[in-house]
Parts: structure tokens; C-alpha cells; sequence
């Protein structure tokens, strides 16, 4: 099981200019969190060109899968995706 720290930081691996800027208070677990679930609300995106949740997942799960993450980086990630998509 991968540290939160390594979570985070396989995750910025992935996205390289997402930026967790004002977000000092919170906790790496919580930027995570909070980053991923904008990524499958495509809030980045304009409302009108937005993709839904399983489109935005099945798109961060190519990514995933594509990179040169080690395994177990990816499959935590994928868990992380798959956990937060069921709350979308």
C-alpha cells in the first residue's frame, strides 16, 4: 500500500500542471481527493463542452495505464479513480 505522499506524488507525475495552489491547510490525502474528483467533473473544461464522470474516468484510466508509473502506483491510482467515480 502506497503512503499518501506517494499517492500525490505519482499523481503529479500524471498531470504535471495541475497546480495545488491555496490549498495549504488541507492534507495531501485531501488535494488528492479534491483534484481528482475536478478531473471527473471536467471543472477545467467549459460547461459546455464538459465530458461525464465515466468518460473523464475511462480517460484518466488510459493515462494510468500508459504511463511509466511503476504497477502499483497505477493500481492504487486506478483504486483512488474508481473509489471517487462512485461518488460522483
Amino acid at each position: 500500500m502506497l503512503s499518501d505522499e506517494q499517492l500525490f506524488s505519482a499523481y503529479q507525475k500524471l498531470w504535471i500542471n495541475r497546480s495545488f495552489s491555496n490549498q495549504d491547510h488541507l492534507s495531501l490525502k485531501e488535494k488528492l481527493t479534491q483534484a481528482i474528483q475536478k478531473d471527473l467533473q471536467d471543472e477545467m473544461t467549459h460547461p459546455r463542452v464538459r465530458k461525464s464522470p465515466e468518460v473523464k474516468y475511462e480517460l484518466a484510466v488510459q493515462r494510468i495505464q500508459n504511463s511509466n508509473l511503476i504497477h502499483s502506483e497505477q493500481l492504487a491510482l486506478i483504486d483512488l479513480y474508481t473509489k471517487l467515480l462512485k461518488n460522483c
